[in-house]
């Protein structure tokens, strides 16, 4: 059997992806990924899996006028008379198709974030299962959405705060979408996949949800949600939803090539017997461009931070697309990497502050870790997680802008404090996870 994975191309997908694209491929069925990135394919073959390259059928409007501005704006105008961006959204389609054609898979795992091509698989007949990477997107009028910081209580007051920010996710993205094909006359994404909607027979405004936080719902397919049910807000589990709790692929790693990291780790455990008071503190920035300038302000408050305090180690990944020198000199008790071995590191830390990237936090439940949440992003799941890891009483949060250093490092010092019962807290999620039905995929979605 055939098995095709359409992953929105971000490596935190991709990696949240591999656990179960293994699942599959134990079971000696076939497991083909869809890429339209080099070093994404790369990833993946490196990955043992099968990789086809394709190109994207179309970016987001936000991403366009990032790149292009307001020479986007008039290549629109101009396509509305010659219709060139539909006919190459239209030619993309179709090589899409052939190729999906061409692969035959049996069944297709779509990242929630490629949902508007759910109308070319229904063209081909194909069972989709949306894949969430993120906590479940679902309306759910006890539950905020994954985009908001609330914590829900049993107050009237806060099912209000929980019911206004649902309704603000449906009108803001009417908004959004009105603005955009008014902007782009009619030439915008929405709009064209709105005529692909139509084109292969899929109700469009039947069959999409609006109502959903950062991504463009499909109704009626099903949901696998690769978030443990344990880390959620108490809520009613949907129809046509499964949870999915092995999230974390402790093979993914490898061997580790990174001579400078392994002597520093070498160093830093000698240090840590030396003086037992030494605490390892490790610091993920975003692989994703764009974010510079908020890592920027994380990065800058850390180093002041590890000015005041000689007793924190802290070890940074930086990503490739950060430029560091704002550092320099760097303190002593300071390491700065490109990039590190993330499971590997967490085994001899003390605490992580992490941006609140959901692969990041299974991890260090994982590897029982407590956390320091800063999210980064304000339109992502990073706040809804922030919130999560803060209910289950796995770590604190912080605000990255708006939180000084000294904010920040009073957070820290009340973690080390109260250390126990983080770790405790982290020790029972971690065997809750562990106890979640491990028929994971549930009988609907088990391949035999």
């Amino acid at each position: 059997m055939t098995l095709l994975f359409d992953i929105y191309p971000a490596i935190g997908h991709l990696n949240a992806s591999f656990a179960l694209a293994n699942q599959w491929r134990e079971k000696q069925h076939r497991v083909v990924y869809c890429a339209v990135k080099a070093g994404h394919k790369k990833k993946i073959e490196d990955e043992g899996f099968e990789c086809v390259i394709l190109d994207y059928p179309l970016e987001s409007d936000k991403q366009e006028l990032r790149v292009k501005g307001l020479r986007f704006i008039l290549e629109c105008f101009i396509s509305a008379f010659t219709q060139k961006r539909k006919y190459s959204f239209s030619r993309k389609i179709a090589d899409w198709e052939n190729k999906i054609r061409e692969l035959s898979p049996d069944r297709i795992y779509m990242d929630a974030q490629c949902g508007m091509r759910t109308a070319l698989y229904h063209k081909l007949g194909i069972p989709v299962i949306s894949v969430e990477t993120m906590p479940l997107s679902l309306y759910d009028p006890w539950v905020p959405p994954f985009t908001s910081s609330l914590i829900p209580k049993q107050t009237i007051i806060s099912r209000l705060r929980i019911r206004f920010a649902w309704e603000k996710i449906a009108i803001g993205r009417k908004v959004r979408n009105l603005f955009f094909s008014l902007l782009l006359c009619k030439q915008d994404y929405f709009s064209l996949y709105k005529k692909l909607f139509i084109k292969y027979d899929y109700p469009f405004d039947e069959n999409v949800d609006l109502k959903r936080p950062f991504i463009i719902g499909i109704k009626g397919i099903d949901i696998l949600a690769m978030t443990p049910a344990s880390l959620y807000f108490p809520r009613k589990y949907p129809p046509k939803c499964q949870y999915a709790p092995l999230r974390v692929d402790l093979k993914r790693e490898g061997n580790m090539s990174n001579k400078r990291y392994l002597r520093v780790m070498e160093d830093v455990c000698l240090l840590k017997q030396q003086r037992p008071d030494t605490k390892i503190i490790y610091c993920f920035s975003s692989t994703v461009m764009g974010f510079e300038k908020r890592s920027k302000i994380i990065f800058k408050k850390i180093r002041d931070i590890c000015l005041r305090n000689p007793q924190f180690v802290f070890i940074l990944s930086v990503g490739k697309y950060h430029n560091t020198s704002y550092l320099l000199p760097c303190p002593s008790n300071m390491y700065v990497f490109q990039h590190l071995p993330q499971l590997h590191l967490l085994s001899y830390c003390d605490l992580m502050v992490t941006l609140g990237g959901m692969n990041s936090i299974a991890e260090c439940i994982e590897k029982e870790v407590p956390m320091l949440v800063c999210p980064l992003s304000l339109k992502s799941d990073q706040l809804g997680n922030s919130a999560r890891v803060v209910y289950h009483g796995l770590g604190l949060r912080a605000r990255i802008k708006w939180d000084s250093s000294r904010a920040i490092e009073k957070r820290i010092i009340q973690i080390f404090d109260n250390y126990a019962t983080f770790k405790r807290n982290l020790s029972i999620m971690k065997a809750k996870i562990l106890a979640e039905n491990t028929a994971a995929y549930t009988k609907e979605y088990e391949i035999t």
